[in-house]
């Protein structure tokens, strides 16, 4: 039986993560399904309140997104290479718990990771993978970058050990869009990102396959982006064949695909599985 984040406590160091949060204007229906996002790799809850929290509140759900230690309003005293990923579930945990109400958990990238290894302990209303690491490991995602273009490679490798300012905004937008997004766009993301663990680095390269206590009957959404330079379609079709469901693929995006122009593409998506999965189902 898999334990509620209120029984099982796996916090390694107690921290009070950050959590901005958007509410619906209007009681709806469907607010006791509310939206925890975790961003990616040198992120923070910022990521999500650009468009993401914003837009799914004036549809009616609670939303909420976390910085994990050492991003955004988390970071207050920087980011540190012994984190691991268990510290980061931790972090999850206590955002769960502070919610006091099981969430929809969206997760992008290593968010994505983050939320697979916390659901290997416990329950979720329903998923939603982003463009996530896959539960093979990123090496062989690693290894494909490498070949593809490894000047860019060896600059996303290093932009995450010291942080996006040891890398241009040219590479940063090479890195995480598809489309021509404005100068001052990236450079305003780019200084509010962060490094990132050395240690999540390397644990992020190890396979994370679900274990014996994964709800297999929880609804899970898995999206990648065609343009995506870190987690390719093939990498994210092998994702959704270990959950046993389909991948969708969304066209002409990049990695950072709430941040694209093109981004209310991808939350109408998700908007559509959660009234066609979730909020049906609730009724």
């Amino acid at each position: 039986m898999i334990r509620s984040p209120a029984a099982l406590s796996i916090r390694l160091i107690p921290v009070h993560p950050e959590i901005i949060s958007r509410s619906p204007h209007r009681p709806h229906s469907h607010q006791h399904l509310p939206l925890l996002f975790v961003h990616g790799a040198c992120g923070g809850a910022w990521i999500w309140d650009e468009h993401f929290l914003p837009y799914f509140a004036a549809q009616g759900y609670e939303a909420h997104a976390l910085s994990l230690r050492g991003h955004g309003g988390s970071g207050r005293k920087g980011y540190s290479h012994l984190t691991g990923l268990a510290d980061y579930v931790s972090d999850l945990n206590e955002a769960v718990h502070r919610l006091g109400v099981t969430p929809i958990l969206v997760g992008h990238s290593l968010g994505g990771v983050i939320i697979q290894k916390w659901l290997n302990h416990y329950e979720a209303r329903g998923a939603v993978l982003m463009g996530s690491g896959p539960p093979h490991g990123m090496l062989p995602s690693t290894l494909g970058m490498l070949l593809r273009n490894p000047v860019l490679a060896m600059q996303s490798g290093l932009a995450q050990l010291a942080g996006p300012w040891a890398v241009s905004a040219t590479a940063t937008r090479k890195m995480l869009f598809f489309d021509d997004v404005p100068k001052t766009a990236v450079q305003r993301h780019f200084t509010r990102s962060s490094g990132e663990s050395l240690r999540v680095g390397l644990e992020l390269l190890w396979p994370n396959f679900p274990g014996p206590t994964w709800n297999r009957e929880m609804p899970i959404l898995v999206l990648g982006a065609g343009k995506d330079f870190f987690i390719s379609p093939t990498m994210v079709e092998a994702t959704a064949r270990v959950y046993g469901t389909r991948a969708e693929i969304i066209p002409d995006l990049g990695h950072a695909m709430m941040l694209e122009p093109g981004w209310q593409v991808v939350a109408d998506h998700i908007l559509r599985w959660l009234e066609r999965t979730l909020v049906a189902r609730s009724c």
